[in-house]
């Protein structure tokens, strides 16, 4: 977490190209915006932040575990993880994550991730932005070494990464492992701090000799303390090992893995709807379709593989492929091999499908115990051809945010036929202050040269959080919004607390976004293309939802507005406010910082609404009727 101190000491005035010469973090620029908007009430020039977020969504674990305890060896590479929830007979955990995408340079398949953020995604503390502690926690089962002793030689390994694709612990963060006594007491054996970059994945390997661990009911567990305000600081470990006759230089292990995630289907996009994709497969389907292999032995091991393409709820088969001859794969010093296939076929369907992307090798990997290593041989990614374009993976490993009132950004689709759009899923990062309520304006852009240009649709909402970490929340439009060519969804930011969207860092789309701080839309390329801003890299987690809307026919745009479009006079006013359309059909005021302080609905004969209760200072007025929503800036003063 960093100090407030030490970030106070920076000037608190950012520009985007003045973040890229500064020493200080991209999160510590946010802790920045926070410091000044929440507690000094400092005026910021506007900018677009990015900050870190946490791993992936995963749910959480069986409350039924083992009680019996379990005897060696004791083992998890986390691959056979099912929707997120680890082995209730090995583990019982606390927040963490099983993922496959929050890391860099992963052994195999699957990791636990550790953050501030308990198993839904929301912070262990959303009152207190200061806050830090213990984390999340991952204890194993009982283990019975009752019958062991020094002489045994007993080890337990892993492999251990800080920050990843998330967040970098600080120097005052820590993840730990604890070993259980005989007398019920954890006693910590072994920790790292944060503070040091490294996109390594190192190897820990902790031996067992002091007698007082040699009990019937002897556990481990490991513990992230971070910041407690959101989804910060972030460890991630795997390939767990615990057993006798092991040493010090006990390395490595005759096991070929699956690393990577199947990459999608598509050429543009991780889904899209089905419609779209038939109007033009051949431009719309990728050229190959791939993945990633590591041996964590130090000899080679030769492998093959298989590939089968296929409808996940009918076991339709698209495809198949087999590998005859197999191919020596170099030790683990060596890089990761990567399994490609291509072409790929064009597919011919005519209803909503999901399809699942399948690797099998075939390797000659070893047993540890009862325990056969080729659970890791197998990976599969899913491409979703339903109704709902989507360049990200579902994982926000940042989030990006605005800092400033009346600030937009959008996020650039294509289509092969006119459609109708009729909902936006946008993923809401849960972090530092709960913004539940606050207004937030969905809004929808035609094309023009390549950036947005007519507003075509716009619709107020009330930010919301998914129940699940990296959940969306999906805003439904009144109207369907009549859409061709190309088509720009985003949001018009309304509060002074700006509405964290997130950022899949593994799918690199920045070139799609665009965002407009002030009166010009500006290629949001112009922030991620720093390579002091990683945070900025990647996808927008925006889903257009397209057609079947059940509602009144598609309206095709929304009148250009001019300068006396449902103007509000006087500006500067002493109360009473006035306007000269009979369209306005209700107002919500808000102070600078987006908290609603009024809200009243008008007939059309009415033309006016007095403000004279409110203070002297600067307010946001958003006027609404069913098909559309403006808000005007307005000051106060007597």
């Amino acid at each position: 977490m960093n100090n407030f101190r030490e970030v106070r000491k920076y000037n608190l005035l950012y520009r985007i190209s003045d973040i890229a010469s500064s020493k200080v973090s991209a999160f510590s620029h946010f802790i920045c915006i926070f410091v000044c908007i929440l507690f000094l009430g400092f005026p910021l020039k506007a900018q677009l932040v990015g900050f870190p977020t946490g791993p992936v969504q995963s749910k959480t674990l069986p409350s039924k575990a083992r009680v019996q305890a379990v005897e060696l060896p004791f083992f998890d590479d986390f691959s056979l993880v099912i929707n997120g929830s680890l082995d209730p007979s090995l583990w019982k955990a606390g927040g963490t994550y099983v993922n496959n995408t929050a890391t860099i340079n992963h052994p195999t398949l699957n990791v636990v991730t550790f953050d501030g953020a308990g198993a839904n995604g929301k912070p262990y503390n959303f009152t207190n932005q200061n806050a830090s502690g213990p984390g999340d926690t991952l204890t194993s089962a009982a283990i019975d070494l009752s019958n062991l002793s020094p002489k045994d030689s007993i080890f337990l390994s892993f492999y251990w990464q800080l920050k990843g694709l998330n967040e970098l612990p600080d120097a005052n963060d820590s993840l730990i492992v604890q070993f259980l006594d005989n007398t019920s007491q954890w006693r910590t054996v072994w920790t790292k701090t944060g503070g040091t970059p490294d996109n390594n994945f190192n190897f820990a390997n902790l031996t067992i000799r002091n007698t007082v661990f040699f009990h019937a009911k002897f556990q481990f567990r490991f513990q992230a303390f971070a910041r407690l305000s959101g989804q910060f600081d972030a460890w991630h470990i795997d390939y767990v090992y615990l057993n006798k006759g092991r040493n010090s230089s006990d390395r490595f292990i005759a096991d070929v893995a699956c690393r990577l995630p199947v990459s999608s289907f598509l050429k543009r996009y991780t889904s899209m709807p089905l419609k779209q994709y038939i109007a033009n497969p051949a431009a719309e389907t990728a050229d190959s379709i791939s993945t990633d292999i590591t041996n964590l032995f130090n000899f080679p091991n030769s492998i093959s593989f298989s590939y089968t393409l296929k409808e996940e709820n009918s076991g339709q088969i698209f495809q198949n492929f087999q590998e005859t001859s197999p191919n020596p794969l170099p030790g683990a010093s060596s890089q990761p091999k990567r399994l490609k296939l291509t072409p790929l076929s064009i597919l011919d369907a005519t209803k909503p499908f999901t399809l699942v992307s399948k690797f099998l090798m075939a390797t000659s990997d070893s047993l540890i115990g009862n325990i056969n290593l080729k659970r890791n041989d197998t990976i599969s990614g899913k491409t979703i051809l339903n109704n709902y374009y989507a360049y990200d993976d579902g994982t926000a490993e940042s989030a990006v945010y605005m800092n400033q009132p009346l600030q937009r950004a959008a996020v650039r689709y294509f289509l092969n036929k006119p459609d109708t759009l009729s909902a936006v899923r946008v993923n809401v990062v849960p972090t530092l202050k709960d913004l539940t309520g606050q207004p937030i304006t969905i809004q929808v852009w035609d094309n023009r040269n390549g950036a947005p240009q007519r507003l075509l649709y716009q619709q107020s909402f009330k930010v919301e959080y998914s129940a699940l970490r990296n959940g969306f929340v999906e805003f439904n439009f009144d109207f369907g919004v009549a859409v061709k060519d190309t088509f720009y969804v985003g949001w018009l930011q309304i509060g002074q607390d700006g509405v964290p969207i997130g950022l899949d860092r593994n799918h690199s789309h920045e070139d799609q976004i665009f965002v407009n701080l002030s009166r010009e839309w500006v290629p949001y390329t112009s922030f991620a293309n720093d390579p002091n801003l990683a945070y900025f890299r990647g996808s927008l987690m925006i889903r257009p939802v397209m057609g079947n809307k059940p509602l009144p026919p598609p309206i095709t745009s929304v009148p250009e507005q001019n300068p006396l479009d449902w103007d509000v006079y006087p500006n500067p006013t002493s109360g009473l406010i006035r306007w000269k359309t009979n369209e306005i059909q209700s107002i919500s005021v808000y102070n600078i910082s987006g908290t609603l302080l009024k809200q009243q609905s008008f007939h059309a004969s009415e033309q006016s609404m007095d403000l004279s209760n409110l203070p002297t200072g600067v307010y946001l007025l958003q006027l609404s009727n069913q098909h559309k929503t403006v808000v005007k800036k307005i000051l106060l003063q007597r």
